[in-house]
């Protein structure tokens, strides 16, 4: 039955954009920022004319920024401490870097952390949403996250499918990610299971106003916009975007047939909040449209979350609830690529519902219970667990950390899951950290792995609503080293052994394509090491270099889990003068698409910069790229192979009204 195709919405939108930023505006941000009279000597004390010559000094020789003792994270512990006092590995990534990455988008940005990975090598440019769950240490990847995406203590992560939609937040919102490696469900419960990714929103300014705008490879229109304003005790911080692309072919032009079409995304994106004393209100909206390769194969989806909570000086309450909706057609490619069959349109509209309290009770005691609600059709999933936190600091150099959790979670029938971890931190020396831990983690499975079968090219996956939960014991110890306040060596090694982790196993291969099953695939073990080097040499310049070395496989047969690589890694560096550069090697070695190791997928090198020149003091212009030597990137093989971003190169301005 012949029905209408749906079209995306016209990438022009986002041009007028871009127009009506740059056009009207250009007269006024490319003139130079009005002088300031200087005042008469006698008119300040001494002190202030010293101390502004001072600040003066130090803009002229660079942004000072926090040294690793300085630079405070709360995911780990769910509160405060300096990142060299973290019994978790703590990787921080603030707004500059964010800012200043060669990619356009969040999770491209994260790339850089080592173990940080979606699923098929893809970025959420090109991916399917069901496909952009993140594995931290090649913990059970799949499009199911098995890492924890929080927004300010709330969960990102789907409440239907546990993937996670990384635009849903504007870059310029976000003050700065935090990356926790290591088992964080003694405190997160289910879904940190590989650990933890927070992203903080940024503090309301007065008068703040910025906006940044680019254009691109593969027909790029990106507008973003930042506000926030303060009076009479309230406040309130908001931001934008909206992001068109024409997208690129996924498949080699020597495998093209005609069903074959360049894949990408429209999106667009929207987060405010208004704070008024100890309460707080905030919403988040999203919306993307996918082309997914093909005629037949999009999507579209869109979310809407309320939260709203109130923070006193020992207890913090947070509600929130979400509207969801997904529609997504899929097809099979007949030989040749030349006709494609329709085999399935999905509709899903869902719902997820919850709290999260956490209260101090006592100098280094705390506790806290989340829930979480999911309904979609006539099935639910309810989860809820509660925590207690214990730190004892048995002398000023030696400090113990115990936490334990107990989650309830039901879907048929009601089950329990309890897990304990046991770290200790300790100074050697004033310039070496040592820490060690262990801990158990669980995930319980999404409505979707329980029932919603999908299909991927000629590969289709068939749903098991009798899967259960995936469990996780491990250890790990490492030292950071930081003889001075400009270098921080890190190095860290890691055991996990994982029981009943839900995978993809294929049943049966034949003419009709691959048919594979979710089912819990008995017991699999991870072992790594994974280092960190930033070195400061001044206050215009850094490097850095991060490496991490990963075995993952299954027990019974001793084959490497899927899309895990042995090696990856990052090394770059960046300078900050008249002209502010930053660039960086990606490296990633080869894995296996199939659960049966038949499938290779050889590894890639990337290469990424970003230039920016200050025009004046409110105007910025950049270019960047990603994949700059055009590396072949294999994301998968379905089984033919699918590629990942080619070269990218994009050029845009940042403008700040506030200056």
């Amino acid at each position: 039955m012949d029905r209408p195709a749906r079209r995306p919405p016209s990438p022009s939108q986002p041009g007028r954009i871009l127009a009506a930023i740059a056009l009207p505006l250009a007269l006024f941000l490319l003139a130079p920022a009005p002088a300031l009279a200087a005042p008469p000597a006698d008119e300040g004390p001494e002190e202030d004319v010293e101390q502004a010559a001072e600040t003066q000094a130090q803009e002229q020789e660079g942004t000072d920024r926090p040294t690793h003792t300085e630079t405070v994270v709360v995911t780990a512990t769910r509160g405060e401490e300096a990142i060299v006092d973290s019994i978790a590995l703590v990787t921080a990534v603030d707004s500059e870097e964010l800012s200043n990455s060669p990619g356009t988008l969040v999770d491209e940005a994260l790339s850089r952390v080592p173990g940080f990975g979606l699923f098929r090598r893809n970025t959420s440019f090109i991916s399917h949403p069901t496909t952009t769950g993140v594995s931290l240490r090649g913990i059970g990847p799949s499009g199911a996250s098995r890492t924890l995406v929080l927004w300010d203590g709330i969960p990102l992560n789907d409440p239907f499918g546990n993937w996670v939609y990384w635009n849903r937040m504007p870059t310029l919102f976000l003050d700065r990610i935090e990356v926790a490696r290591g088992a964080a469900s003694p405190l997160y419960g289910s879904s940190a299971l590989g650990g933890t990714v927070q992203l903080f929103s940024r503090r309301p300014e007065p008068g703040l106003l910025r906006a940044r705008a680019q254009l691109g490879s593969f027909g790029i229109q990106d507008a973003e916009v930042l506000g926030s304003h303060e009076a009479d005790g309230i406040s309130v911080v908001g931001a934008a975007r909206m992001l068109n692309s024409e997208g690129y072919h996924r498949i080699r032009e020597s495998e093209r047939g005609a069903v074959d079409q360049p894949a990408g995304v429209d999106f667009r994106s929207m987060v405010g909040r208004a704070t008024s004393g100890p309460v707080h209100f905030s919403i988040n909206y999203y919306s993307e449209d996918r082309r997914n390769g093909t005629p037949i194969q999009i999507n579209s989806s869109r979310l809407v979350m309320l939260e709203s909570g109130i923070t006193q000086e020992n207890w913090d309450l947070r509600v929130f609830g979400q509207d969801s909706r997904l529609n997504s057609d899929f097809s099979r490619i007949l030989a040749g690529r030349n006709e494609e069959i329709p085999t399935a349109q999905q509709m899903f509209e869902y719902s997820g519902v919850g709290g999260v309290f956490t209260t101090r009770i006592a100098e280094g005691l705390q506790a806290g219970a989340d829930w979480v609600r999911t309904s979609w059709d006539d099935h639910s999933q309810n989860r809820f667990g509660a925590f207690l936190q214990k730190r004892l600091e048995l002398m000023p150099s030696l400090e113990v950390l115990a936490d334990g959790r107990v989650d309830l979670w039901q879907n048929t029938g009601t089950k329990a899951s309890l897990n304990p971890r046991l770290g200790v931190r300790y100074h050697v020396l004033e310039s070496t950290t040592l820490r060690a831990s262990a801990y158990r983690g669980f995930r319980a499975p999404s409505l979707n792995e329980l029932y919603r079968p999908f299909r991927v090219g000629n590969v289709r996956v068939a749903a098991n609503d009798q899967l259960g939960e995936e469990t996780l014991y491990g250890a790990e110890g490492g030292l950071d080293f930081y003889p001075t306040e400009r270098m921080l060596v890190r190095g860290n090694a890691y055991w996990n052994w994982m029981r009943d982790t839900v995978g993809n196993v294929t049943l049966e291969v034949n003419d009709e394509g691959v048919f594979r099953q979710r089912q819990n695939i008995g017991r699999s073990r991870a072992r790594g090491f994974e280092a960190e080097v930033y070195v400061y040499p001044d206050a215009n310049s850094e490097f850095f270099a991060a490496y991490l070395f990963s075995v993952s496989k299954v027990e019974e047969t001793g084959l490497r889990l899927p899309q895990v690589p042995f090696h990856q890694g990052v090394v770059g560096g960046a300078w900050h003068g008249p002209v502010s550069v930053r660039a960086d090697l990606r490296f990633m070695s080869d894995q296996f698409e199939d659960d049966r190791n038949q499938l290779p997928m050889e590894g890639f090198v990337s290469v990424g910069l970003r230039v920016s020149y200050p025009v004046n003091d409110r105007l910025h212009v950049f270019l960047a790229g990603e994949n700059l030597l055009d590396a072949e990137i294999i994301s998968a093989r379905t089984p033919i192979e699918t590629l990942g971003t080619p070269r990218a190169v994009h050029v845009g301005v940042d403008i700040d009204f506030a200056r």
